[in-house]
């Protein structure tokens, strides 16, 4: 049996500006972490022909975009092709490990492999210019969450930079399919 794959090093996870348009992998804050909880009511829209409404709690936090950079671009054209985004919640491991999803003793493996299926290992991300921290985290591959585009204006704070977006793209070939790559220096997904 060949060795657990390593992931990169905390280094060559994050750059600020690697593209204009959104990629896979980018970072944004406070977005609206709509997984769908139980409403605490309904609410009619006496104004507009009754139209109904569930109301309940929305939380917002940090996210990964999922959506392929390909299916994103206009084809032919500058700019967006569609404004539908999809993107995982990053939530701080701290609470993961408190919440008993991971535990402390994995810890350590988790750092060095990234080797959890549903998740993918964050390092720590400080911005000082958008005043942003995130410290390590995960990202939750199995809860994608849809949006607008409109949601994620002015709301990035970092990209994925190649290896890190890599990493992003053997850890979701590995969540949908099962197959893992074991030597990132062989898989060669296209970027942007």
């Amino acid at each position: 049996m060949s060795p657990r794959p390593e992931r990169p090093s905390d280094a060559e996870y994050y750059e600020r500006d690697r593209v204009e348009l959104f990629s896979q992998g980018d970072l944004f804050r406070d977005v609206p972490l709509a997984y769908p909880l139980p409403a605490e009511e309904l609410v009619v829209d006496e104004r507009s022909s009754g139209r109904r409404f569930l109301s309940g709690p929305l939380e917002f936090g940090p996210a990964m975009l999922i959506t392929p950079s390909c299916s994103l671009g206009a084809q032919g054209a500058a700019g967006y092709g569609h404004p539908v985004r999809t993107l995982v919640p990053v939530i701080p491991l701290a609470q993961v490990v408190e919440r008993g999803i991971v535990k402390e003793t994995a810890l350590a493996d988790l750092r060095r492999f990234d080797h959890l299926i549903n998740y993918m290992y964050l390092p720590p991300l400080d911005v000082d210019e958008l005043e942003f921290s995130m410290p390590e985290s995960i990202a939750l591959l199995y809860m994608p969450v849809t949006l607008h585009h409109a949601f994620l204006e002015g709301q990035r704070v970092s990209q994925l930079a190649y290896r890190g977006a890599q990493q992003l793209q053997r850890k979701l070939v590995w969540f949908y399919s099962g197959w893992l790559e074991e030597d990132l220096d062989v898989f060669d997904p296209p970027m942007d």
